[in-house]
């Protein structure tokens, strides 16, 4: 009697959980639609930028070119790494 006992509430918490979750994550077709807009919008932004390429730009120091996301600032000057930073511009 007792394991039967365990069974019918083992499934019973697991039928009110499953229960609470759908609810929870439930969308209407508006929502669904609105989500799926917006994720493809996504999508062709990271592809435009991913075509598009990354601005380059000129280190202060040696002259080397990198991306302008990885390049380290001080001031109004690039540089390509903290060892160009620490050297300062170069007087050309």
């Amino acid at each position: 009697m007792g394991r039967i006992l365990f069974f019918v509430l083992l499934a019973l918490g697991i039928a009110v959980a499953w229960s609470l979750s759908r609810r929870r994550n439930k969308l209407d077709n508006r929502e669904r639609l609105e989500l799926e807009l917006l994720r493809r919008e996504r999508r062709r932004d990271e592809e435009r930028r991913a075509a598009a390429g990354e601005q380059m730009v000129r280190c202060a120091h040696c002259g080397v070119y990198v991306p302008a996301g990885d390049a380290l600032r001080r001031g109004e000057h690039v540089y390509c790494s903290p060892k160009c930073r620490d050297a300062g511009p170069r007087e050309r």
